[in-house]
């Protein structure tokens, strides 16, 4: 589904609203960031009402053995978490990669190291989880041969100064609309793939595989990327702390050793989606219940059956 394209002067209020910000966060001390952060969180909150009621669906959904009060209390930390992950990231972005890896250090690095000795190329799975964008450019100083599939930015001049970063970073984005083939080159040559197929995707586009106990349309592209080429599977979700970020990598699958069964696409999907799941059950807080991640499924089972 195409998305209508938003007006030029449009795109120059909201850019220009984005620069005010950036540089009040460049200048702002670690405490100030914490404080006006979660002031963003809340007025973030505020503004976007039927994204605070979506999220809240979500949650009650998720955990019907919670009480209200617990959920609210979930997306209250939730929205002021995004709150000050949006300033964080946008500070971290103009720092050299070697300053962010030093705030941002990782755990169980060998676990991307042993992977991408296999020759086969890896495919990365986060989510827009925790500090998404932070461990992105954590993860630059580590490797350095790294493609992340994305969508580009509504907005033509905020993508502009990604793409400046980008640039210095050395990472380099596919397009995911168009990203298949050059996915497949990518892993040919070794590269890591970041991937982040934690949001939902069209029917026609996806399969169906339980997600936190529902349903919802996914991407099958890394599994089937992984069957077809061998290439590892390694998964990486960056948790804010208290002195900064930290990139923890765990649970990697070597397709090349999984039984026949295992290696359907369709279960090796639900297997991807119940890392990411399992992340999201112990640190809610830090997942993005705003995102309409069951869109299209509320006819279908709740348990993938």
């Amino acid at each position: 589904m195409s998305r209508r394209k938003k007006s030029v002067v449009l795109q120059r209020v909201e850019y220009a609203l984005y620069r005010a910000v950036a540089a009040g966060a460049n200048r702002a001390s670690d405490q100030a960031i914490a404080r006006w952060g979660k002031r963003l969180g809340r007025l973030s909150r505020n503004l976007l009402r039927r994204r605070d009621a979506l999220a809240l669906r979500n949650l009650s959904a998720a955990f019907p053995q919670m009480s209200a009060e617990q959920r609210r209390g979930i997306l209250d930390a939730c929205w002021e978490h995004f709150g000050r992950e949006t300033l964080r990231t946008i500070r971290m972005q103009n720092l050299p990669v070697a300053e962010i890896a030093i705030r941002c250090p990782f755990v169980n690095a060998e676990l991307l190291e042993q992977a991408i000795a296999r020759g086969r190329g890896v495919i990365l799975i986060s989510a827009h989880f925790g500090g998404w964008e932070v461990g992105g450019l954590a993860l630059m100083s580590l490797v350095k041969n790294v493609r992340t599939i994305a969508r580009p930015l509504d907005n033509e001049f905020l993508e502009r100064d990604l793409g400046r970063i980008r640039a210095r970073t050395g990472a380099e984005v596919l397009d995911r609309r168009r990203a298949a083939r050059a996915m497949l080159k990518a892993l040919s040559e070794n590269a890591v793939v970041v991937i982040l197929p934690d949001q939902a995707v069209l029917p026609r586009e996806g399969v169906l595989a339980p997600f936190i106990g529902r349903n919802a349309w996914t991407t099958p592209a890394p599994a089937k990327m992984a069957l077809r080429l061998g290439s590892t599977i390694v998964f990486a979700f960056c948790i804010p702390d208290a002195t900064g970020h930290r990139l923890e990598f765990e649970e990697t699958i070597f397709v090349d050793q999984l039984s026949e069964e295992e290696r359907d696409p369709v279960a090796l999907t639900k297997r991807i989606n119940d890392v990411i799941s399992r992340r999201i059950e112990r640190r809610p807080e830090l997942w993005l219940w705003m995102h309409d991640r069951w869109k299209g499924t509320e006819s279908e089972g709740v348990n993938g059956e």
